[in-house]
């Protein structure tokens, strides 16, 4: 059947696929120009979302990447100052330490040697504040501060008065350049006083008097207070100032760690509940734990279910469980990482009511920074585990690694002419560095971990970007060849619609 063709319908069918032909040539020319396959999501639907995801997938790898360097310098500069120079100011002091324990040195050879080892001290001082960008890298969470301030602390060769101060049993309050020594001259109790006592900050060369007032004595400024009675000796002044002679108490520097910790237990808090209720927990908990009662539980029954809820996330969802009385009067409920312990023994009715809620809020001082998806670690430190010192008022370390408390007991000892208490430093020193070196290499192991994850994040970053470039990026040598047919295909129509709209039977007449 013939088909009539018009003049119009030539033009139209002319005109439209001109059109086509230079929509697909202008296309391919923005992509020259961009470089890309997809310039907008119409191009490609499936193609863009998978740019996208990809695109995200390359951000998040490089904050991991971002995270790693700096995971990096904080373990680096911590391994340095451990492993390094901590190391080399242990060293020093162990060769003045042997020097001070030999019985040829004098007291003058000691308080040089004091001198020497207090300046080791400062420089002890100055590595455990060092900073990260700002940041101390041994104070935990606190690290907007420094991590350690110099003080003062008491060391005795009586077992009474070392138990107590093990125990942290006493405050001290002011400052001294100098060690001092403190004998005491009467025999007694501090409450049965007052007492009578002499101090030296001069090795002993001179001395001054006091008398207690209370369970407080002030030599020098200084003022240290017992929490609880003690018996004290009178020494045999002709006998000099011996360490076993009557009760005899050095004051000497220290350092006093200012971070925060890991140490359990953790805080509990009880609202809403009754009164006298107590409480504990134990765990390795990530994070704060609420706890909710939901029904009455009467804990002097046996057999009777317990409902309660536990959120790990300050209320945002729960999780509900169950428990058993056992007519003990206590319960243990069960929780992400560990457990709470209830005791309502003083409680009224033995009850807790529905309602009650337990706040569980370990202390946390790890600094944490995500290196992978779901892959998390700790970049600082807690100081007082590495070096001791004080903190909260008491040693922060057992005598044999605490390395502040050793480096204040030798200054001491060699400032009031000790021999003995230079040798039980020398004993001490090994240990310390058993303890440092312990430190050293956890966070080796830290470094370690970290340059695999930076390894690993190297290669998925390079498969993200290639995936990338898959999907987006064009081919060059392929677009050149579409290039050049679509240019040919444009070329042709033109003149082929050029030849035919010229063409009229009126030429033929």
């Amino acid at each position: 059947m013939a088909i009539r063709v018009t003049q119009n319908t030539m033009y139209d069918k002319m005109t439209s696929q001109m059109q086509k032909s230079l929509a697909a040539y202008m296309e391919s020319n923005e992509q020259g120009s961009s470089q890309k396959k997809i310039n907008r999501p119409s191009d490609d639907p499936a193609g863009t979302y998978r740019v996208l995801v990809t695109r995200n997938d390359i951000s998040a790898t490089t904050q991991y990447q971002s995270n790693v360097d700096t995971a990096k310098g904080w373990l680096s500069l911590a391994d340095n100052v451990l492993g390094t120079q901590l190391s080399n100011s242990l060293t020093s002091l162990k060769a003045l330490a042997e020097q001070a324990s030999t019985g040829t040195y004098s007291a003058e050879n000691r308080k040089q040697i004091a001198d020497q080892a207090r300046q080791i001290f400062g420089e002890m001082l100055n590595l455990s504040n060092t900073q990260y960008e700002g940041n101390s890298i041994f104070a935990g969470q606190r690290y907007d501060r420094n991590a350690f301030e110099e003080g003062l602390a008491l060391t005795s060769a009586d077992t009474n008065w070392d138990t107590a101060i093990q125990a942290g049993d006493y405050t001290i309050q002011g400052a001294s350049s100098k060690s001092m020594m403190i004998q005491f001259t009467s025999t007694g109790t501090l409450d049965g006083g007052p007492q009578t006592f002499r101090w030296s900050n001069d090795g002993g060369t001179t001395w001054s008097t006091g008398t207690t007032a209370g369970r407080t004595l002030t030599a020098n400024g200084v003022t240290v207070t017992m929490k609880n009675d003690m018996a004290v000796t009178a020494a045999d002044i002709s006998a000099g100032a011996g360490s076993k002679n009557g009760t005899l108490v050095y004051i000497r520097p220290t350092a006093v760690y200012q971070g925060d910790d890991n140490d359990p237990p953790p805080t509990m808090t009880v609202m809403g509940g009754p009164a006298n209720l107590t409480t504990s927990a134990a765990g390795s908990f990530g994070g704060n734990v609420l706890l909710r009662m939901d029904n009455n539980a009467n804990l002097s029954l046996t057999g009777s279910t317990v409902n309660y809820s536990y959120s790990t996330d300050s209320g945002s969802t729960w999780v509900a469980a169950t428990a058993t009385t056992d007519g003990s009067n206590k319960l243990r409920l069960l929780v992400p990482s560990g457990y709470v312990d209830m005791d309502a023994t003083t409680v009224a009715g033995n009850t807790v009511n529905a309602g009650t809620q337990i706040l569980v809020h370990p202390d946390r001082a790890d600094l944490n920074l995500e290196i992978m998806k779901g892959s998390y670690i700790s970049v600082n430190n807690v100081g007082k585990d590495i070096f001791g010192g004080y903190y909260e008022g008491k040693p922060a370390l057992p005598g044999s690694t605490n390395l502040f408390d050793m480096v204040g007991e030798f200054i001491s000892y060699c400032e009031n002419n000790n021999q003995e208490g230079c040798q039980q430093t020398l004993a001490k020193i090994a240990t310390v560095q058993q303890n440092v070196l312990t430190q050293t290499a956890r966070i080796g192991g830290l470094e370690n971990r970290v340059s695999t994850a930076s390894d690993v994040l190297s290669f998925q970053k390079l498969d993200q970007q290639e995936r990338l470039s898959y999907t987006e990026d064009v081919d060059l040598t392929e677009l050149l060849t579409k290039l050049t047919r679509q240019q040919l295909t444009y070329q042709t129509v033109l003149q082929s619609s050029s030849k035919i709209m010229q063409m009229s039977l009126a030429s033929y007449l």
